[in-house]
């Protein structure tokens, strides 16, 4: 059966697109995984073995997002690459994150608060990911 609406029921109706939360979140993490310096979101290899068995989703451990209206903000935990400049590499995170995400979305990003959990080498963190995909095999 179809249905006729009468046009005045839909008066003064504005069309709109909602981006969630979790979107934002991805996006960011493909960015996060581009950027040179930075190894890894706050747990993410680490949260990705133990969450791979229940979701094939890329894992956004780490990575938070708080929006209102078009803006949000965009915070995410990191491992910085020993040797690497914290400061230029936020700056790159920083101009990445906020054009990808208006770039995809519309949406503006007004900030980027960036944390510093931890700092290894390329070979601690290589290191730290066998141990780590070892112990998951034992289980």
């Amino acid at each position: 059966m179809t249905e006729s609406y009468n046009n005045e029921n839909f008066a003064g109706e504005v069309s709109e697109y909602v981006v969630s939360d979790k979107v934002l979140a991805k996006i960011t993490k493909k960015v996060v995984d581009n950027v040179d310096g930075v190894l890894d979101l706050q747990g993410g290899f680490f949260d990705n073995l133990t969450s791979s068995f229940s979701s094939d989703e890329q894992s956004t451990s780490g990575i938070s997002i708080n929006q209102a209206d078009k803006d949000s903000v965009v915070e995410a935990g990191i491992i910085l690459e020993y040797g690497k400049r914290a400061e230029e590499v936020f700056r790159n995170l920083d101009k990445a994150i906020k054009n990808e995400v208006k770039n995809l979305t519309g949406i503006n990003v007004k900030a980027v608060k960036v944390n510093i959990v931890d700092i290894l080498t390329k070979e601690e963190f290589n290191k730290k990911q066998r141990q780590e995909e070892a112990k998951e095999k034992e289980m």
